[in-house]
């Protein structure tokens, strides 16, 4: 790897792929398979990429559950944070990445293919050189590049797709882990999504669960509008059994089934809060076969 930052076309690349296996060792919980099989091109003049093009076409992204603790307080014992103090950095240059890609046709969440196609233009960026390297033994981690505070001139598209029939695997494969921690076993499952008016999906569920020597199945069903500009709502939401047991137990989370219809979630909002200067536009869900969202940013 060369002294300067950002170098060459084939310095970015390098750097690229050290960083993608930087973050798939610190994911916690969450393992990607198939790092080194990610292509990753791009092209430099200057300090601009004209592109940079990542296809992670093949990979799989793979949940964990034993993943280390995280250390504790020992007073209140909450989670605390590492404190990792980041290198002084000693150089930064702007730049832009006028072209820049991410495509996954599929990639995989645990067995279920997931198509991702996410376009940006014009986004600004900074280049940074650090007085040492972030990670120890990691020669190239003294170097970053990093979206700039300010992306105003950027815009895009977005686009995630998953076979209607994929959905009952991906959850059940999310959840089974989880509820088994509880001491529930999640039987079978079976879930349906339709469009419900313009704006608007209609997921029902269907489920088996065994808790000790209970078992007993259940339905929900809930309405969930979203608009163009990224808002979602729960316009209804509905629990039942036909267990008596079940159906009893079910009355005291009305109040939290309540709380949750008609709560509104601006995702503009929360992106604001998070500091980006960007907002979602055409936010489409799309059903039958797939189930789809795709959108526009800027």
């Amino acid at each position: 790897m060369t002294s300067a930052w950002p170098g060459d076309s084939v310095t970015v690349v390098h750097w690229v792929r050290s960083a993608l296996r930087r973050a798939a060792q610190d994911s916690g919980e969450i393992a990607l398979n198939g790092i080194d099989d990610i292509e990753v091109s791009a092209a430099l003049t200057g300090y601009d990429l004209e592109h940079l093009t990542l296809d992670a076409t093949g990979t799989k992204l793979t949940l964990g559950w034993n993943a280390p603790p995280m250390p504790t307080d020992p007073v209140t014992n909450a989670p605390v944070a590492e404190d990792t103090p980041e290198p002084e950095i000693v150089t930064r240059q702007p730049g832009i990445v006028k072209n820049f890609r991410f495509s996954a046709r599929p990639m995989r969440i645990e067995r279920s293919p997931l198509s991702i196609d996410v376009q940006a233009f014009d986004v600004p960026i900074v280049w940074l050189t650090a007085a040492e390297p972030a990670a120890p033994g990691v020669p190239e981690s003294i170097h970053s590049l990093v979206p700039d505070d300010d992306q105003g001139g950027m815009r895009g598209t977005f686009h995630a797709a998953i076979a209607t029939k994929d959905l009952v695997p991906l959850i059940t494969s999310v959840a089974r882990p989880m509820l088994r921690e509880g001491g529930i076993h999640l039987g079978r499952l079976r879930l349906e999504v339709v469009r419900d008016g313009a704006d608007g999906i209609r997921v029902t569920a269907y489920a088996g669960v065994r808790w000790k020597l209970l078992m007993a199945s259940a339905r929900a069903e809930a309405r969930i509008e979203v608009t163009k500009d990224a808002v979602v709502t729960v316009r209804d939401l509905t629990l039942g059994s036909r267990n008596p047991l079940v159906k009893f137990a079910l009355l005291f989370a009305r109040k939290h089934v309540r709380s949750v219809v008609g709560r509104r979630i601006d995702l503009n909002e929360t992106i604001a809060e998070d500091g980006a200067n960007l907002r979602l536009h055409d936010v489409r869900i799309g059903t039958g076969e797939q189930l789809s969202v795709e959108g526009r940013f800027g």
